[in-house]
């Protein structure tokens, strides 16, 4: 065959679109693919600069509220901490104000401690010491104030032993001191845990993350989607180049060039036969 009677790629190919009946379905196909794995792609370049973008916030604040410790107590794992504790006071309030019971009275008295606690986690942190000195005083006060309440009309279930004046003035004093003992672990658990801030900054970095990866699948299923069809397009362009002009290695590269370029166009364009 002369080179000037030598069929160009357009050619060939606009024949095989034109003749063969799946050969623009795989063409479409694969131009649809790569569309898809293109959006894919920049869909994952966007869900990673957010997961950067609020990992980069999560740390920064983390820095700014916490610059001294590097492992403060987790919010969710310190308020449960924190409320076990809560438990145990109301409990051990009621049970130093049996004389008066009242539920309520209890619950008022847990209040207390736990305000106090408060105070004295932040005066710690501003290291006013003045202030952590006289919640310490405040505290004695109130569980001597408990211990005398204690000592109030015993409950008729109570022990003889535990009726008795000394056995409730001892009794009153341990579970005073198990109170103090208490609202002190809560003042330092409320020292140590992390703010609430840090937590939705943490939660808003790890929905980040999972819609990235989440993604991430997304682009690599897309993209494999792609190679597929475009391999089933282009073998079915090379067989046809290779039954035209089987010994034009050249031409047959020429005509799987301009296969791959019509994929590349994002839309179905049929070349001429002419």
């Amino acid at each position: 065959m002369r080179p000037d009677h030598q069929p160009t790629p357009a050619q060939i190919i606009g024949e095989l679109l034109l003749n063969h009946p799946e050969a623009a379905s795989l063409l479409a196909r694969a131009t649809h693919w790569r569309s898809l794995a293109a959006c894919s792609a920049a869909t994952t370049r966007r869900k990673l600069a957010a997961a950067q973008a609020a990992r980069l916030a999560y740390e920064e604040l983390g820095h700014l509220l916490e610059p001294r410790r590097n492992h403060p107590i987790n919010f969710a794992v310190g308020l449960l901490l924190l409320l076990l504790l809560s438990a145990g006071l109301a409990m051990l309030d009621f049970i130093e104000l049996g004389g008066l019971r009242s539920v309520l009275a209890a619950l008022a008295a847990t209040a207390v401690w736990l305000t106090g606690a408060w105070l004295a986690a932040v005066a710690v942190r501003q290291r006013s010491w003045t202030l952590v000195a006289a919640l310490v005083g405040a505290g004695l006060l109130l569980g001597l104030l408990l211990v005398g309440l204690h000592g109030f009309d015993p409950h008729p279930g109570w022990s003889v032993v535990a009726r008795h004046p000394r056995g409730r003035l001892v009794f009153g004093a341990l579970t005073s001191t198990f109170i103090l003992v208490l609202a002190v672990g809560a003042g330092a658990l409320i020292a140590h845990l992390e703010p609430a801030s840090l937590l939705v900054a943490r939660q808003r970095w790890y929905r980040a993350r999972t819609a990235y990866e989440q993604a991430v699948e997304t682009e690599q299923a897309d993209a494999q989607a792609a190679a597929v069809a475009a391999e089933s397009w282009l073998g079915l362009v090379r067989a046809r180049g290779a039954a035209v002009v089987a010994d034009e290695e050249d031409l047959i590269r020429a005509i799987l060039a301009f296969a791959a370029a019509l994929v590349g166009q994002g839309r179905l364009q049929l070349p001429s036969v002419e």
